[in-house]
């Protein structure tokens, strides 16, 4: 008879973020790609993410805008024929154009260059240098307040934000194989387990949840991980016995698998 092993661990560089008490730490990069995949097949998350399409940046920015990022990373325009390739295939084959696309859509969304650097407390003149790649990163503070511009126009897009701009509450149903950690014990694996925040005692809370969304919204899958693993360690009702997160205690998914969320 065939033994029902659990499966192997992920040998994949673990990623580094910092969870939602400010603490620095690590999670399995496979998990973290879990967490991407079901940003494209999960109806509760689908539009929660910065990046967009070839064929929507097409549509925002038109042809000449496309061709200009090819420019602004020192390419050959792209002709029309290319430019359709691109969209039918989904893919900018060169990551600084699709990068560069990628800036001159989302400044696009949020009204132009001239809102944009309102918004920011930055000149419209910063904001074009941003935008062609002779900035590669705008200062700390505008660079984290386009970083919030952008993940509120995102979460407001997907329907996760009421009326009066505050996000709903996420109920979640997550699926994964975890193992526990617990100081200097050896940890001990599961096999695929399904947790259902939302039929617990302690539910995820408003902070949480703009936690979550804004996570999303900003394509930060590893903090979506770490934001997980610690409420399953501390506030999930069967997984009793840790008082605290972090890298040596607590639940911690080894590859997330599906992920079921409803805002309300």
């Amino acid at each position: 008879m065939a033994l029902h092993l659990p499966k192997p661990r992920s040998k994949a560089v673990p990623q580094k973020t910092v969870g939602l008490d400010g603490m620095k730490v690590t999670v399995a990069a496979a998990a973290a790609a879990g967490v991407a995949k079901a940003q494209e097949t999960s109806r509760g998350l689908a539009g929660l993410t910065s990046r967009v399409s070839v064929k929507q940046i097409r549509t925002e920015i038109g042809n000449d805008g496309l061709r200009q990022a090819a420019i602004d990373a020192g390419r050959t325009p792209p002709s029309d024929r290319t430019l359709r390739r691109w969209a039918q295939q989904g893919r900018i084959p060169h990551g600084e154009v699709a990068e560069l696309a990628q800036r001159r859509a989302a400044v696009a969304r949020l009204g132009g260059v001239n809102e944009v650097a309102r918004k920011i407390g930055r000149s419209p003149s910063s904001v074009r240098k941003y935008i062609s790649g002779k900035t590669n990163e705008l200062r700390n503070d505008a660079r984290s307040k386009l970083k919030d511009v952008k993940a509120k126009d995102v979460m407001d897009k997907a329907g996760v934000l009421n009326p009066d701009g505050t996000p709903k509450i996420a109920t979640i149903r997550v699926t994964g194989r975890v193992h526990v950690r617990n100081g200097d014990e050896a940890g001990y694996d599961y096999r695929t387990r399904t947790l259902d925040f939302g039929n617990s005692d302690i539910p995820f809370s408003a902070a949480e949840s703009q936690a979550l969304a804004a996570a999303l919204a900003n394509d930060d899958q590893a903090r979506v991980v770490a934001i997980l693993e610690r409420h399953a360690t501390i506030d999930y009702p069967e997984n009793k016995g840790f008082d605290v997160y972090n890298d040596q205690f607590g639940f911690h998914f080894d590859a997330i698998d599906k992920i079921d969320v409803t805002w309300h």
